[in-house]
């Protein structure tokens, strides 16, 4: 059974959030609860639903969302954007507006 995501996952193990109808923090909170009942139910990519879970869990832990959504208003909802979040060396998660194709 192929489990559909609320975001995308890219080659490099980082993965696209879509912010619109939810700001920034949902949308992260809602991909980590995805994440997590995917692990719970034993799938089959426990390795890659294991990283996804911890790059989401030090993402929402580490970062101050609302002075991010005060700096940049694309990430409060409203309007559509989508937002890559990569683990960096130093286990930090870095964060950057995709720009559309």
């Amino acid at each position: 059974m192929t489990r559909a995501f609320s975001f995308d996952v890219l080659s490099d193990g980082s993965l696209v959030l879509t912010v619109g109808e939810c700001c920034i923090q949902t949308a992260a909170k809602r991909a980590h609860c995805e994440v997590t009942a995917a692990l719970l139910e034993g799938h089959t990519a426990t390795a890659t639903l294991g990283a996804l879970a911890d790059t989401l869990e030090r993402f929402l832990s580490a970062t101050d969302f609302s002075a991010l959504r005060a700096d940049h208003p694309e990430m409060a909802g409203g309007s559509s954007c989508q937002v890559r979040l990569r683990r960096r060396e130093d286990g930090s998660v870095a964060w950057s507006v995709v720009e559309p194709r």
